[in-house]
């Protein structure tokens, strides 16, 4: 059954769906039950139709305070690989969570590959990979990568969404994220967002700093240097 993606309509996943040409059909997208959830639904509703759908509400309920699912990455790629056996996911090199680095990979790519160790056990014949083409990239280097496939602004910022809240709050995590990888791009989106994001970098280069996010502080102390 091939490549299939692990699809959020976020930045990263729809960015990896427009440099890897990957159609609608070949994207899964796992409505969590998550307020974020209901925005992304709308988004792939409208932009990416054939997108297919699964509903497994109940893993917000083990949500954490931090927004965390653990092991939600976990729970995405053995969902995904119902469907394909080359599970594209849009991780990042800003991404420290144990789901989303090469352990994880490797080990899913383990288990998916001894269960299909006997076939008729599951749906899609292996060898089964979990592929992550953006894992030594950060977003201000995958943003690149997609203007340069001639992907707009524009539809980055209609067609995806990246938000703890889901309504562009220009202070969390992923606004930032956002924010800074278009700023690094040459352009400034700050009105685009509820919240001035300049006004929230401070506290995240502490905890980029914190967590030993060598290439994003880096990202974030020349978007400090070039505020407007």
């Amino acid at each position: 059954m091939g490549k299939k993606l692990m699809f959020s309509a976020g930045m990263d996943s729809y960015i990896l769906k427009h440099v890897y040409k990957i159609p609608d059909r070949d994207c899964v997208f796992v409505h969590m039950g998550t307020k974020e959830n209901e925005i992304e639904l709308q988004k792939i509703n409208k932009y990416f139709p054939r997108t297919q759908i699964i509903y497994m509400p109940v893993l917000n309920d083990f949500a954490l305070p931090n927004y965390i699912i653990p092991f939600r990455n976990s729970f995405l790629v053995l969902i995904t690989a119902q469907f394909g056996n080359d599970i594209y996911c849009a991780f990042t090199a800003g991404d420290t969570t144990r789901d989303k680095d090469f352990v994880f990979k490797a080990q899913m790519e383990g288990l998916l590959n001894y269960f299909a160790g006997i076939p008729e056990k599951v749906n899609i014949s292996g060898p089964y990979t979990v592929t992550m083409p953006f894992k030594q990239l950060t977003k201000t280097e995958i943003v690149a990568l997609y203007l340069k496939r001639k992907g707009t602004v524009e539809h980055l910022l209609t067609h995806s969404v990246s938000c703890y809240e889901a309504i562009d709050c220009g202070k969390c995590r992923s606004c930032l994220r956002k924010f800074i990888a278009l700023k690094m791009n040459g352009y400034d989106t700050k009105n685009h967002f509820q919240n001035n994001p300049y006004l929230h970098l401070l506290e995240f280069l502490n905890e980029s700093r914190k967590k030993g996010r060598g290439k994003e502080v880096q990202e974030i102390e020349k978007c400090l240097d070039c505020r407007a």
